[in-house]
Order: C-alpha cells, then sequence, then structure tokens
C-alpha cells in the first residue's frame, strides 16, 4: 500500500472514528465509463456527450482511446502500422489486427494497458510520481475517465472488477443501415458505394468487427453489448445539433450516479427489469432467457422464461404444484443423468449424415468430423429443445388469463429466434425490445413482410376493433409490421441500484424536499482501500 493510503486508513482519530466515517472517508469520488458499440454506432460521439455532462456535473475528464493505446503498443514492439493521416479502411484494419496481437498472450491486454493508463493520469494529476506497480491514490476529488472503446468481454470484466461500482459501461445502439452509411460515407468515395465489391467489404468488416469466430482473442463485440449497464441510441444523424443529440440521455445516466435529482423508471426500463428477473427462473443447460409482456397502458400482464413446459399448464417451477412434484421433474438438467436434449437430438442427425456419406463415414478422426458439422447449420438447430420459448411462455401465460396480446409490446433479453417470431407476428404484438443479440435467428430473413428492424420506418399494424397503436411513428395502418428495436435507457443489470431509494428526500420534521446522501457515502463510490486494512482499522 502506498504512503497516502496508509495515513487515512490508519489515522485515528480522537475520539475513535466511527464505522460509517471509517468507510466513507475511505471511498473514491472517480467515475469510470466505458463506451462499446459496434462500428458506425459512434462510439466517439457518446465519449463527447459523458465528456460535457460529467464536466457539467463537477468531474474533471479523461479520456483515454484504447486506439491510442494499441498504437503505443505495436510502436514498442516494433510492429508495422499505416499512417494515421489518411485512416482509411486498410488502417482500422490494421488496428484489428493489433489489437488482436495484443490480446493473444492475455484477453485482457488492451484493458491492462488502459488501467496503466488512468493510473499515469491520475498520477501526473495529483502531482504523484509514477512508479510502474506502484499503487496511485486518489486524491478525493471528482474525476472521470472515459474509456473508447471495448472489443472483448474480458476487457469488461478486468475494468468491472478493479473498479467496481465505480465502472459503468455504456452500449451505443444504431441501426445497422445507418452504420453502413456512415462506413460507406468515411471510407469510400460516393461512386464506389453502389459497387458489390464495396458492399461486400464493408460487410466483412462489420461482421469482424462484431464478431470474430476465429479467434476467441478477436473483437467479439457482440459478447461485450449486452453486458452494458445503460443503453443509448444514436441512429439519428440529421438534428440540427447533433453533436449533443446524447447529452439528454447521459445526463440522466450521470443524475442517477451523483444524485443531483430524482430519477425513476420508464416503464420500457421496469419492463426490461422484469424479463431479465423472470429468466434466472430457467435451469435450461444452454442459455437463460426473460419476456415480459407489457399492454398499451404500461401495465405488465405476463411474464415468461425458457424453460420445460408442466402438464395442466405453464412451465416447470412456477406452481406450487409443479415444485413438489421434483419426482416426476424430467428436464434435462434434473435426470438421473443430465443431458441436453437438442444436442443429443442434432448428434443424431449429424451421424445419420455421416453414415450415410461413405467418404465421411471412412474419416479417421469421427469426433472431429462430428465437430466439425456441428458448426454449419445443422449445429444451430432448434426445433428439439424441450423447453418452451420465453417469448411463448409470455403470450401463453396472458392467454391463459384471457389477456388480449394484441396491441402489446414484448420485452425479451435475447433477439426472438425465427420459431417464436412468426407466433410474436400471429399474437399481435406490436413491439419487441431486446438486449442480446442471436445470430442463429433468422427471424428477419423469414418473416422480412411481417418484421421492421429500423424503428426509422416502422408503421406499426393495425386490427379490426382495435385503436392504432404507433408510439414512435405517425400512426399505423393496414399492412404495418412489428418493429423489432434494440432496448436503450438503465439496463437491468444496473435496474435496482439506479432506482432504489437510498438518499432522504426530505425533512422528517418540516417535511421540505432536500436531497440528504446516505452517512455511509454514495452506493457508486469504491473503496481505495482493501477489506483487509478496513477489518484491521475496525477491530482497532
Amino acid at each position: 500500500m502506498s504512503t497516502a493510503a496508509a495515513v487515512k486508513i490508519n489515522s485515528r482519530p480522537s475520539p475513535k472514528a466511527s464505522s460509517d466515517a471509517v468507510i466513507k472517508d475511505n471511498q473514491s469520488k472517480e467515475l469510470f465509463f466505458a463506451v462499446v458499440g459496434p462500428v458506425g454506432a459512434g462510439s466517439s460521439r457518446a465519449i463527447s456527450s459523458l465528456e460535457r455532462v460529467c464536466q457539467g456535473a463537477g468531474y474533471v475528464c479523461e479520456t483515454i482511446k484504447a486506439s491510442e493505446l494499441i498504437r503505443e503498443w505495436a510502436s514498442a514492439n516494433g510492429m508495422p502500422l499505416p499512417s494515421s493521416e489518411d485512416k482509411t479502411l486498410e488502417y482500422v484494419g490494421r488496428l484489428q489486427d493489433l489489437g488482436d496481437e495484443m490480446r493473444k498472450s492475455d484477453t485482457t491486454g488492451v484493458a491492462r494497458a488502459i488501467t496503466k493508463e488512468i493510473a499515469k493520469r491520475r498520477a501526473r494529476n495529483t502531482g504523484q510520481t509514477y512508479v510502474e506497480g506502484t499503487p496511485v491514490v486518489p486524491d478525493g476529488k471528482k474525476r472521470a475517465y472515459l474509456i473508447d472503446s471495448i472489443r472483448h468481454p474480458s476487457e469488461i470484466q478486468l475494468l468491472r472488477r478493479t473498479y467496481g461500482i465505480s465502472f459503468a459501461l455504456i452500449g451505443v445502439v444504431c441501426e445497422e443501415t445507418e452504420r453502413k452509411n456512415r462506413v460507406l460515407n468515411k471510407y469510400f468515395k460516393i461512386t464506389q458505394h453502389g459497387k458489390s465489391e464495396t458492399k461486400q467489404i464493408v460487410d466483412e468488416f462489420m461482421k469482424r468487427d462484431s464478431d470474430d469466430p476465429s479467434k476467441k482473442y478477436g473483437q467479439h463485440v457482440s459478447d461485450c453489448f449486452f453486458e452494458a449497464d445503460f443503453f443509448v441510441n444514436n441512429t439519428l444523424d440529421d438534428l440540427p445539433d447533433n453533436n449533443r443529440y446524447l447529452d439528454e440521455d447521459l445526463s440522466r445516466l450521470v443524475s442517477i450516479i451523483v444524485h443531483d435529482s430524482i430519477v425513476r423508471p420508464t416503464i420500457d426500463e421496469t419492463a426490461m427489469h422484469h424479463a431479465y428477473s423472470a429468466r434466472v427462473r430457467s435451469a435450461c443447460l444452454s442459455r437463460q432467457v426473460g419476456a415480459a409482456l407489457v399492454d398499451a397502458g404500461g401495465t405488465i400482464v405476463a411474464t415468461g422464461t425458457n424453460e420445460v413446459p408442466a402438464a395442466g399448464g405453464g412451465v416447470y417451477g412456477e406452481s406450487f404444484l409443479h415444485a413438489h412434484n421434483a419426482a416426476a421433474d424430467d428436464r434435462c438438467a434434473f435426470r438421473d443423468t443430465p443431458f441436453c436434449s437438442n444436442n443429443r437430438e442434432q448428434n443424431k442427425i449429424i451421424n445419420e449424415l455421416i453414415e450415410s456419406v461413405s467418404v465421411l463415414a471412412a474419416a479417421p478422426d469421427r469426433m472431429k468430423l462430428v465437430e466439425a458439422v456441428r458448426k454449419t447449420r445443422l449445429g444451430g438447430l432448434l426445433e428439439f429443445s424441450r423447453a418452451v420459448h420465453a417469448e411463448m411462455d409470455a403470450i401463453l401465460s396472458a392467454g391463459r388469463e384471457g389477456i388480449s396480446t394484441v396491441g402489446t409490446r414484448l420485452f425479451v433479453t435475447t433477439f426472438p429466434c425465427h420459431y417464436c417470431a412468426r407466433h410474436i407476428v400471429s399474437a399481435g404484438v406490436f413491439e419487441v425490445q431486446y438486449i442480446e443479440p442471436y445470430p442463429k435467428s433468422l427471424a428477419f430473413e423469414l418473416h422480412k413482410d411481417s418484421i421492421e428492424l429500423n424503428e426509422s420506418e416502422w408503421v406499426a399494424p393495425s386490427a379490426p376493433g382495435t385503436a392504432e397503436y404507433s408510439p414512435s411513428a405517425q400512426g399505423g395502418k393496414a399492412g404495418g409490421k412489428v418493429l423489432f428495436k434494440p432496448f436503450v435507457g438503465v439496463a437491468p443489470r444496473m435496474y435496482s441500484r439506479a432506482f432504489e431509494k437510498t438518499w432522504e428526500l426530505k425533512d422528517r420534521v418540516t417535511g421540505e424536499y432536500l436531497l440528504k446522501p446516505p452517512a455511509w457515502g454514495s452506493e457508486w463510490s469504491t473503496l481505495t482501500v482493501g477489506y483487509p486494512e478496513i477489518e484491521a482499522t475496525l477491530a482497532s
């Protein structure tokens, strides 16, 4: 521990310091924000907005660009890098290669460089001498470190575990068509935009950015995105002052953290929170998914999870009867010998295919061949799962209670699969919001006539005997579509901490409004020392 930290934690005020003072006096006033978004989403715009709103809240801001740290690492290791004067797609691709190399031996390689840079900036701003491997202690001033940007899940884990509750990840949402246009306009001449080879280059570039299945240490933005604490939409690009387009949304996030006003959840945030909570009921061996169905008035009418159906209605784990009928529980996870039914049936098909083709049957390494075939669409077959999907569970739950699903909105933690999509459309759901992508889904490819992915193009459907519903478009009309759009706002993982009442909001005698922080300090502040030091001080 550094000298500065030891003085604070080992100080012996007289009379003896109270427990809450020990905790509060060893809390940092620093915040750490990182941004994640697919290429073209506009992460830099989010960083600029964050800087403005944090400065407005009294924070001194430091922006750390991962791309600059990658260039420095490449230079120090003698790796060639194209000139940054003309940032072509080739230049960005080379940066991606170098980022991969930096993460090759340690997937947190870029994140470790970020933490080192934060320590160096803190030392510079607090008048301390930076010595590698020696802690640089915060000085008690309000500072915000803005990280542009995250490209790998391990980077999130390292930063979240290092900076704890003072860290927040911001996901930048943007419609795919707009992102493609931005990439085209930035890196190609207008005469190249319509060429098939240009479109192919852009598609491959965006695909690699989203997920590089060939490298565990490559870019996996899709896997990072759903771990965000807060989501903002950066699709619109033609506003009068689009440079400040995100300020209002990000000001709300900062207000939640600093408590300069009372902020309460939107209907969308509450609905997604219910969906997120529902997902943990699932015992599926593959993934947990949750859904919440909301009527036109904003009332949550049903929730659902991906789970095996139970005779009599519903799924396992929902009712008293099911919970106490363990002897009849034949779910994949609770059999005498647990196994995934879907995987087993997939493998039966794959083995049948191999046996029916003599060239394949003669392969010397059968298991390697099976693994290779599983990487094809055969390994992505969904229909052999025993579970009712979360979306269907929510829709069926509403139906059992006699609640109409026409004109409802569905909030689901993962993008719906193509099986659920057709039932969602048929049920009369008008809008779906999701967090996690699901690459296996063919929902849009199979139902382009019924599903719209771009909110700016959306016209809501109408149904006989119902009011037209269109919160985003100018009225519905016959032939409208169901909108599938990414969720924005406070993420479920941060919902309780964001909106729970922890501050006193009134004078208990006069009833006058006030904002009084808790005696134990801000719930967003991490400790500057470890728990062994706290224990020692409290015990003395």
